[in-house]
Formats: C-alpha cells, sequence, structure tokens
C-alpha cells in the first residue's frame, strides 16, 4: 500500500511513502514483558480474589443452612410435646377425670 506523504499527486514524481515494519529495541521488549508480566499478575490475584470470596459465601449460606435445620428439629420436638400434652388433657376429659389438687 503506497501511502504518500505530500497533498499532492503529480505525475513523473518519486513519492515518498510511510513504512510499514517498525522495529523494538531491547529496552521496550523488557518494558512490555514486565507490564505483560504485571498484568498476569493481576488477573491471578483477581481470580484467587474472587474465588476465596465466593468460598466465604458458601460457608456463611451453609452455616445459615445448618442453623434453620437446628431449629426446625427444636419445633418438631416442641410441636410433639404440645401435641401430647392437649393430646392427655382431651383424653383425661374424655374419661370424665378430674385434676386432683
Amino acid at each position: 500500500m503506497l501511502i504518500p506523504r505530500s497533498n499532492t499527486w503529480q505525475n513523473g514524481f518519486r513519492k515518498r511513502t510511510i513504512g510499514t515494519s517498525f522495529k523494538i529495541g531491547p529496552i521496550s521488549l523488557k518494558f512490555i514483558t514486565v507490564a505483560l508480566l504485571a498484568i498476569a499478575a493481576l488477573f491471578y490475584l483477581a481470580q484467587s480474589t474472587q474465588a476465596s470470596t465466593f468460598k466465604y459465601k458458601i460457608m456463611e449460606l451453609e452455616e445459615q443452612k445448618n442453623k434453620a435445620l437446628t431449629d426446625v428439629k427444636q419445633l418438631e420436638v416442641e410441636s410433639a410435646r404440645l401435641k401430647s400434652l392437649s393430646e392427655i388433657q382431651n383424653s383425661a376429659k374424655s374419661l370424665n377425670l378430674v385434676p386432683t389438687d
């Protein structure tokens, strides 16, 4: 591709074109390498931080689940106890039993 540097297009004149290749020196190459390594390190840190955050949230939710299951079991026991008391009172009334003083 020829891209002339001048604004005029005249026949018979040699035009200078913009070069399509560029060179990277050793210092630039080192800088680019360090920058790529830094980006890779930041990506790794972001991923590990996100993973630990998700693990922490999962642990909290599991604790809440275990607490809820424990509460359900306690409420079932309490419900069974109250039902048995009310059944005893109902059976005592049906048998015409009188409470003692």
